[in-house]
């Protein structure tokens, strides 16, 4: 685990990160690897193998599992741990990290794997043909990449950047899977896509769009050798097939909602649940352009109305059976890091409170007496298929103070693209979005609200108004703010600039959920805060090697 500076810059403390034991041993060869890991999902996103095309969530299910990152998790806390670098460290002025790299990793050409890569790699997650939400906040950060050796590489900031392993650490973001640079420049980027090479603990075999995707074990591996052969992803969109599938054995592990836990726990079904892992949250897209000034939801009062009309413990309650709970503000939690955790609890205990009438009062003040229309895109992340009932719940609240909802119907897949560029068809418009648990806070919040973020809910660089200019300013001091106490305040600063918005609202604060089959597969556990299971497989054992308690 990283332990952050906690003085001035003068104070010029390396930090240094240890390196964690694997929680299995890595001696069992390709000899003790048998049968197929079936996993169904009920998302495959873009369902693309090059790590510069898709998001977090894809990533984090399938992208994971051949790719390793730079920076990886802590698998008994949760947040950041070593990856392929098994140690970093800053230097006094602040201004380069070094990272120093695991010996011994190869690609699964054979090819070793050096600085070069972690070059390459960080470079093209900057490229101008990166989809990563983060490119953006990487290319002011980062000033140049520097390869010491093959086992060294420095990377020199523009300011001093506290949160920069963090950011490149899949327990908060993909920007550090690592790709092989001499393969790539080699075949090209069209056949790399075609035939993708990572260095993970499972190699690519096969990718059928719309349908699944296959990998084979390696032979060992620093990050837990695989005890199956094989381990196959499968698109299941129907949360009931997917469990009839784990039921009948056709599959050994499936995403489930919480409306489907007890269920599959009555059916004689092993329910594993990550804490922690998710906000649901609604959001407004293209409020600040100039076309949009006299649409209701450009108005804070009328978005902070709409958040008053909803009952979440009425959500938690019906939709999550019981197993979420209220919010902290946006994409924070109880275990993040430099932020008044206290205050924002109590804050939000307050303001995310069931008020049907004093939403229409405000509705009212605001010259919609008899409410408004609002077009809400309802749409799910990966592994969080349970957002389009919550979706489909707060419309019919929102209808209940007078706000006549037209309510569309998106697949992860299709809706994704819609983000991009001037996001056109989602201007104007109201739409269910998730965050997920990571210790930090800067990340995320700078890839929705940065004006050069894709995302860019506050405005863009050519409409940055005082409000969107506020969090840009608070933004860049904390990205070079060494100080404990001072990162607080700072961070505190953004979640409140944010927070008066009302542009994204915390629904509730979620789970991941999973049905086993204790027949397929033996006992494991998740990464805390991680909903995802990529990082995870290859140290899930054979129901022989570790059977489920009794």
């Amino acid at each position: 685990m990283i332990r952050q500076l906690a003085g001035a810059m003068a104070l010029a403390v390396a930090l240094v990160v240890a390196a964690i034991a694997p929680t299995r041993a890595q001696n069992q060869g390709a000899q003790d690897q048998k049968g197929t890991l079936v996993f169904a999902v009920e998302s495959l996103g873009a369902q693309t193998l090059d790590p510069i095309l898709e998001g977090r969530p894809g990533n984090a299910v399938y992208q994971a599992i051949m790719y390793d990152s730079l920076v990886g998790f802590d698998l008994k806390k949760g947040g950041v741990g070593p990856g392929v670098a098994e140690r970093w460290e800053l230097s006094p002025d602040g201004l380069t990290w070094t990272f120093f790299l695991r010996p011994g990793q190869t690609f699964h050409n054979g090819d070793k794997l050096t600085a070069h890569d972690v070059k390459f790699s960080l470079e093209r997650q900057m490229g101008p043909g990166s989809l990563a939400s983060a490119a953006a906040s990487m290319k002011r950060a980062i000033k140049s990449i520097e390869v010491v050796d093959d086992l060294t590489v420095k990377v020199n900031t523009s300011s001093p950047q506290i949160g920069l392993p963090p950011s490149l650490s899949r327990a908060v973001a993909p920007e550090g899977a690592i790709m092989p640079k001499n393969y790539i420049e080699k075949v090209g980027e069209e056949e790399f896509r075609k035939k993708p090479i990572g260095s993970g603990p499972w190699k690519f075999v096969r990718n059928v769009p719309g349908d699944r995707i296959e990998f084979t074990a390696v032979a060992n591996h620093w990050r837990g050798t695989p005890s199956f052969k094989d381990l196959h992803v499968l698109l299941v969109p129907e949360e009931s097939t997917r469990v009839a599938m784990v039921r009948t054995g056709e599959a050994a592990i499936a995403s489930i909602g919480p409306e489907t836990m007890m269920g599959a726990a009555r059916a004689g079904l092993e329910v594993v649940s990550v804490p922690g892992t998710m906000q649901a949250i609604f959001q407004f897209w293209g409020t600040w352009k100039p076309e949009q000034k006299d649409s209701p939801i450009a108005k804070p009062r009328v978005r902070e109305a709409l958040s008053l009309a909803i009952d979440r413990k009425q959500v938690i309650e019906h939709v999550m059976n019981g197993k979420a709970r209220m919010p902290y503000p946006f994409s924070t939690f109880g275990y993040t890091e430099y932020l008044s955790n206290d205050r924002w609890e109590k804050w939000a205990n307050e303001a995310y409170r069931y008020d049907p009438a004093l939403a229409k009062k405000m509705l009212a003040e605001e010259g919609y007496p008899n409410g408004f229309e609002l077009k809400f895109a309802n749409t799910a992340l990966p592994g969080t298929q349970f957002m389009v009932d919550i979706g489909t719940a707060i419309a019919d609240m929102w209808t209940k103070v007078g706000v006549k909802v037209t309510l569309k119907h998106y697949e992860w897949g299709a809706f994704n693209p819609m983000e991009r560029g001037d996001q056109a068809g989602l201007v104007g418009w109201a739409s269910m979005y998730r965050t997920a648990g990571r210790p930090d806070v800067p990340w995320r919040y700078d890839g929705a609200f940065s004006p050069e973020s894709i995302q860019r809910l506050l405005g863009d660089k050519d409409n940055c108004n005082e409000v969107c200019q506020d969090y840009v300013k608070t933004a860049r001091a904390l990205g070079s703010e060494l100080d404990k106490a001072k990162r607080t305040a700072l961070i505190d600063r953004m979640v409140e600039i944010v927070t008066n918005t009302w542009m994204v609202v915390p629904i509730i604060e979620g789970m991941g959920y999973y049905a086993v089959n204790t027949k397929k597969v033996g006992q494991f556990e998740a990464i805390p805060g991680r909903h995802e299971l990529g990082d995870v497989f290859e140290r899930i054992p054979r129901p022989e090697q570790k059977p489920w308690k009794k």
